[in-house]
């Protein structure tokens, strides 16, 4: 099957310095004088280095028992099929910080841990926060529908190595700079592949983070 893939090459929104210090492992604690100083003397090298890329194809979706089929890619998971229950459609994509990030982080290792592990959760705050405005993006170009949360390759029962299938039809490789090593691991690290689906109802959080939504009977809760 040949989907219609988008690649693209989204800026990236501000870096929430508050899920930095979470990635940290902080919590809601207040951070070290000099935790926070290593934060902001980090962050100009790191929103130098990121480059970010995306790619994405918005498909059909058929569910029957277990079995999620986007047109001719299939995925046999019942979380998955759980979470798009009652979508007619879902979007897949892929999206990364760029291999820049990558290496500034390796090189800050060489020197500096303290440095490399700051560089590390800034990465992860920034790639999922660009995640969510990718998603705010494709909520307002259909209204009337609602996002389901994302579900990435090794949640739930869906397997990981779903991932070859998905970043395949994306043509990851070609159309965001993402591939994937022999373990499975997206490369560049900083990178994420997902599935969203759209329907007529669903989660009504504006940002899919079921880990800090308090309602625990969502049907939709991964």
């Amino acid at each position: 099957m040949t989907a219609p893939v988008r690649g693209i090459s989204p800026a990236l929104p501000a870096v929430p310095v508050k899920s930095v210090f979470r990635y940290l492992g902080m919590g809601k604690a207040r951070p070290d004088p000099a935790v926070a100083a290593l934060v902001e003397e980090c962050m100009p090298a790191f929103l130098s280095a990121v480059r970010c890329r995306a790619c994405y194809a918005e498909l059909s979706v058929q569910i029957k028992g277990e079995t999620v089929d986007f047109g001719g890619v299939q995925a046999v998971s019942a979380s998955l099929a759980k979470n798009l229950s009652g979508c007619r459609q879902a979007i897949l994509f892929a999206a990364t910080l760029g291999a820049q990030e990558d290496l500034l982080r390796r090189r800050a290792a060489v020197n500096s841990p303290a440095r490399a592990l700051v560089l590390d959760a800034m990465g992860s705050a920034a790639i999922e926060a660009l995640c969510d405005t990718l998603c705010d993006g494709w909520a307002r170009e259909n209204p009337g529908l609602r996002l389901r949360p994302r579900f990435s390759p090794g949640y739930g029962d869906l397997p990981l190595d779903f991932q070859i299938r998905l970043l395949a039809l994306l043509d990851s490789g070609r159309k965001a700079g993402i591939t994937l090593s022999e373990a499975l691991l997206m490369v560049p690290q900083k990178s994420v592949s997902a599935i969203v689906g759209l329907g007529t109802n669903g989660c009504t959080a504006q940002f899919h983070d079921c880990g800090a939504c308090g309602k625990t009977d969502c049907a939709f809760r991964l």
